[in-house]
């Protein structure tokens, strides 16, 4: 057998098992899954983890609330430059307002960032950790209940898991998702905001 099969026959024997998961040291989650490429053919890989979109999934948020969290992460991108693909391509000919320049928009998101953060509490308080955290750097709540937690004290999971409920309830009014029964889709406001 040579070498390249042998390495080969190893990378096979360590594969991991589907639902596998993993915490990078980022704090991000990333799970083990199989879908299928554009020819129908199963392909293994990693894929990272939606935290708003698992708590969504098991009834532990709203579609308003998911939706404020999606919002509240890509102004975060925008600001912070976290390297989360938007569906714009901004920085190209007609991705900013005439006259604006990349930095300014930049320093307009980071704006819109601070004032989503006061209006659950401030980014001192448990609620903007939380979004900080876990929406905007896309740590999971374990994770950063027990690294960062709020003002650097751990927190129990289901402790961190309210705070971040909590802000993500109020977020969602602030973006006005959650206004007399008429919410804006996110797919909508995010277009329209860019």
């Amino acid at each position: 057998m040579t070498k390249k099969t042998q390495r080969a026959q190893a990378r096979a024997e360590k594969k991991p098992r589907i639902g596998e998961e993993h915490i990078r040291p980022d704090g991000s989650v990333i799970r083990y899954v199989r879908e299928e490429d554009d020819d129908r053919k199963p392909v293994d890989h990693y894929r990272t983890v939606d935290t708003l979109a698992l708590m969504l999934k098991n009834g532990s948020i709203t579609g308003a609330m998911h939706d404020a969290g999606q919002q509240f992460s890509q102004d975060f991108a925008r600001a912070f430059g976290s390297g989360v693909a938007s569906p714009k391509l901004d920085g190209l000919p007609g991705g900013t307002a005439p006259g604006q320049m990349m930095v300014e928009k930049n320093a307009g998101a980071a704006r819109v960032v601070r004032d989503a953060l006061e209006a659950v509490g401030g980014s001192g308080s448990p609620a903007g950790s939380a979004l900080w955290y876990v929406a905007g750097l896309q740590m999971s709540i374990r994770d950063w209940a027990q690294r960062e937690g709020w003002n650097g004290r751990r927190q129990d999971r289901d402790e961190a898991k309210g705070y971040l409920v909590a802000a993500l309830g109020v977020l969602a009014r602030y973006y006005g998702y959650e206004r007399s029964g008429s919410r804006k889709p996110f797919a909508q406001v995010s277009a329209s905001s860019g």
